[in-house]
């Protein structure tokens, strides 16, 4: 898919590429009970959680009326607050790094063997990384310092997928599937969708 990444909400080059994502993720994961950390004005509940079992967003911007129920919050604060076994997809459509709401996630989320869910992500980390930094986030899932640059081996594209493999061993879920799409601007943001279940008990 071909997508013009710009910082602002859902561009419309990328907002169709971000709704098959997630029906993608609404065929496979039944109930679907999600939490949106990234709601912003519903653009995504509109095209594809409204077909959700259960969805409630989350974002910093004060609620409107004809937008769908949210948390008025920093997502990280409430993923520490609330309790996460009541949701099996959650959203991180950031506008930068996403890592730091997959570490909360994997610290506070059990899964049941073979329970399934998924994460929907963007990840903007990119522009970063080509100038030599890495979210700390980002770099405790490589198991890298944070304070050491990014390390010379292996490029952004391992980088995540090393990362995915990380967050997927703490969490304790195997990785079924996987999507992603690639944007095309300088930023070259990334949107993926991960579907997972949890791991045989050992």
């Amino acid at each position: 898919m071909k997508i013009v990444s710009r910082p602002k909400d859902n561009h419309p080059a990328s907002k169709q590429a971000k709704i098959d994502l997630r029906l993608q993720v609404l065929a496979a994961v039944q109930p679907a009970n999600v939490l949106d950390c990234f709601c912003g004005t519903g653009e995504m509940y509109r095209g594809a959680w409204h077909r959700a079992a259960r969805y409630v967003g989350c974002d910093e911007r004060p609620w409107d009326r004809s937008h769908p129920p949210r948390f008025v919050a920093d997502n990280r604060r409430l993923m520490r607050a609330i309790d996460l076994q009541c949701y099996n997809v959650f959203d991180f459509d950031s506008y930068g790094s996403p890592w730091d709401q997959f570490e909360i996630l994997a610290a506070r989320r059990r899964w049941a063997p073979g329970e399934q869910g998924a994460v929907v992500f963007t990840d903007g980390s990119s522009l970063k990384l080509r100038w030599g930094s890495m979210p700390a986030s980002l770099a405790r899932f490589l198991g890298v310092p944070s304070s050491g640059g990014v390390p010379s081996s292996g490029g952004e594209s391992d980088f995540r997928m090393i990362a995915l493999t990380n967050w997927a061993l703490s969490s304790g879920v195997k990785i079924s599937r996987m999507w992603q799409a690639r944007g095309v601007g300088q930023a070259r943001v990334v949107y993926g969708a991960v579907i997972f279940a949890g791991a045989p008990a050992r």
